[in-house]
C-alpha cells in the first residue's frame, strides 16, 4: 500500500517548503536524541551494562537518521529524486528502530523503573509515542509526495522502474 500524495504541506506550505520545514525539525530532533544517549555514556561503570546498550543503540540509530535527513536536504536542493527515495528506504528503517529502542527503553530500563509506577506517566509516555509516529509518518509522506512530484515531469511515472 502507497502513502497518499499530498499536494501541499502543512495546508499552506509548498511540498519543497513543507519538506524543508520538517526536516529541520527532524534533524533538531535526531541531534537532541544524540545528545541525550550520549550524555549518559561518560558515567558507563555506574550503570547496568544494558542501559549502556540501549544508550548506544540510541546514538547509533539516532545518527544515521540524522544523516538520512541530510540526504533528503541534498535531494530537496539539488532536485534529486534519487536521494528523497534513498532516504525515504532507510529512514523509515531507522525510525522504526529508533522506536523499537525506546519502547525496550521503557520496558526494561531500571533507571525508569521508579518514574514509570505512576499512572501520569504512563499516559505521558503513550502520548509521547503516538506524537512521535503521526509525525514519523506525516515527515515519510510529505517527502514521498515531494519524491513523485519530482519524479513524475520527468517520466509520468512516481514508480521506479
Amino acid at each position: 500500500m502507497a502513502l497518499p500524495m499530498l499536494r501541499r504541506c502543512c495546508g499552506c506550505l509548498s511540498l519543497e517548503v513543507g519538506c524543508f520545514v520538517l526536516c529541520i525539525i527532524s534533524i533538531l530532533l535526531c541531534i537532541g536524541y544524540i545528545v541525550l544517549g550520549a550524555w549518559n555514556l561518560p558515567r558507563h561503570h555506574q550503570r547496568e551494562q544494558e542501559d549502556n546498550l540501549i544508550s548506544m543503540t540510541m546514538v547509533m540509530f539516532s545518527t544515521l537518521s540524522l544523516i538520512s535527513d541530510f540526504v533528503v536536504l541534498i535531494g530537496i536542493r539539488l532536485r534529486r529524486p534519487g536521494c528523497l527515495q534513498l532516504s525515504l528506504l532507510f529512514n523509515s528503517v531507522f525510525t522504526l528502530c529508533i522506536f523499537l529502542v525506546a519502547t525496550v527503553t521503557c520496558l526494561f530500563s531500571w533507571e525508569l523503573r521508579p518514574y514509570l509506577q505512576s499512572p501520569g506517566n504512563i499516559a505521558l509516555v503513550v502520548v509521547l509515542f503516538i506524537a512521535g509516529a503521526v509525525y514519523s509518518l506525516y515527515y515519510l509522506t510529505v517527502v514521498n509526495s515531494l519524491y513523485r512530484k519530482m519524479k513524475m515531469p520527468f517520466s509520468q511515472s512516481a514508480y521506479p522502474m
